[in-house]
């Protein structure tokens, strides 16, 4: 008896210390277990915490929590020179919203109670290119407004494009002093046109002026677009004064 009871003291600890021992087997390998998914769990938690590729990158976010901000892309087919804004008369830049213009002028400009209000015409305006005296192409922007009919005036913005560089800007008012009674052309009739059928014409320039582009395309074809906008370009013409003028263009004739 005494040995029986001395047995079964000797094997308890024994059983005490065995993972496999009845129901305490089943509890260490369920902790074991859980351990195992904490782990996991713990790892996945590293991983999605990390950057993504588009983070790092930038592809137009901005990084801690800002909205993400759309960069601004003009069709552009030639370079403006950055000092180009210091030309005289007329400056000329980069600026506008592609896709946004429209052919508008107002002439006579002036300020009145610290607003600009001016004489609005209706008008046409066409693209066109010509092969230059020196180097290079001009692109030709005509436009036509109603209220100078009469006068058989217009105006013009040059942009001379040498290698793909904007080597020069000009406007114009051109008006035709031409006696005789001209036949209607198929399209209206830019300086180049007057030029090459003898057509007597004289042209005023601006004293000073700001030339804004918004879409530039010197590229002969039914795509070209070509559209920008010119501010405070004074003409000592009493018809004319101070003009403000927009265009927007599509095509541009090969010639």
């Amino acid at each position: 008896m005494r040995a029986a009871i001395l047995a079964v003291l000797i094997s308890a600890p024994a059983a005490a210390q065995s993972p496999m021992y009845g129901a305490d087997a089943s509890t260490a390998t369920v902790s074991t277990s859980t351990d195992t998914v904490t782990s996991s769990t713990s790892t996945v938690s590293v991983s999605t915490s990390a950057p993504s590729i588009d983070d790092v990158a930038g592809h137009g976010f901005k990084i801690g929590g800002g909205a993400p901000k759309a960069k601004l892309t003009r069709p552009m087919h030639a370079v403006i020179h950055k000092d180009a804004v210091d030309w005289e008369p007329l400056s000329l830049r980069e600026g506008g919203v592609p896709g946004g213009g429209e052919t508008t002028i107002a002439l006579k400009v002036v300020k009145v109670k610290g607003r600009m209000k001016g004489e609005n015409s209706k008008a046409k305006a066409f693209a066109r290119t010509h092969k230059g005296r020196k180097d290079g192409r001009w692109l030709v922007i005509s436009l036509y407004p109603k209220s100078l009919e009469s006068r058989r005036a217009h105006f013009e913005i040059r942009l001379r494009v040498v290698e793909g560089y904007v080597e020069q800007a000009e406007a114009a008012a051109v008006i035709v002093t031409e006696r005789r009674r001209l036949d209607a052309p198929k399209r209206p009739r830019d300086s180049y046109d007057l030029r090459e059928e003898g057509i007597e014409y004289r042209e005023e320039m601006p004293g000073s002026g700001q030339l804004v582009i918004a879409e530039l395309d010197p590229r002969p074809g039914a795509a070209a677009v070509n559209s920008g906008r010119l501010e405070k370009a004074e003409f000592a013409d009493s018809d004319i004064g101070f003009v403000n003028l927009s265009w927007a263009t599509r095509g541009l004739p090969a010639k």
